[in-house]
């Protein structure tokens, strides 16, 4: 566990049960965009998550499903989910992957070297329930700040559900000032399926998980 810095996501004022926590919330459509690895111009983060990592030991992508991202209406003084799904978002031509997997395969977060707190964590946990986890690398609840990392359809650990439950009141809000810190190469869950779904954002901004000189530098 480590301490929230900066104070609770949105004040607290919603449960966890939101869009920006959780992508099967959100939602996602198909789109016919190449199931490949994409090689953007510009500038590079040497210290980006490295999507490899996710598995154990490192590999490259065999990527089986491409997706775009939904828009959200929010309406946060609603009930959960605090607003409706919109429209295809189209600002990337892939917002979300499905990474080849083998059923009960250990998953772990994308690998970053930059570490969230002295106790060598790199990554906190923003969300966890049986089937998702979201991960923000840093120590502020906030999808806004710096990389947020999702990933479902798997087989979270149940230890590490707890760990995240045990931080909430009976409302599902926060309670206790901190959340679930997780290591590189930290096992988080297994596989459900013969895929794992995955998005990455950056200050707030969804984009796309196939780009090889950001996501998967060397493959």
């Amino acid at each position: 566990m480590i301490g929230i810095q900066g104070g609770y996501y949105k004040n607290n004022a919603l449960t966890d049960e939101n869009p920006d926590f959780r992508l099967s919330i959100l939602g996602y459509a198909p789109t016919n965009a190449p199931m490949t690895l994409v090689d953007y111009s510009g500038s590079t983060d040497p210290n980006a998550p490295q999507m490899a990592g996710i598995f154990e030991p490192n590999r490259g992508p065999v990527i089986t499903g491409v997706f775009k991202r939904y828009d959200w209406n929010w309406n946060e003084s609603g009930p959960p989910p605090y607003g409706a799904r919109g429209s295809v978002n189209n600002d990337w031509p892939v917002s979300v992957i499905n990474l080849a997997a083998t059923p009960g395969e250990s998953i772990h977060i994308p690998e970053r070297n930059v570490p969230n707190n002295p106790i060598g964590t790199v990554a906190m946990v923003l969300y966890a329930d049986e089937d998702e986890i979201t991960v923000t690398y840093g120590d502020r609840d906030t999808v806004v700040n710096g990389y947020v990392v999702y990933l479902a359809n798997i087989c979270t650990d149940p230890n590490l559900v707890a760990r995240y439950r045990q931080q909430l009141d009976n409302t599902a809000r926060r309670a206790t000032g901190q959340l679930p810190a997780v290591r590189n190469n930290e096992p988080i869950g297994t596989a459900r399926y013969n895929f794992v779904t995955v998005a990455i954002r950056d200050t707030g901004s969804f984009l796309d998980p196939r780009s090889r000189r950001d996501w998967w530098v060397g493959y």
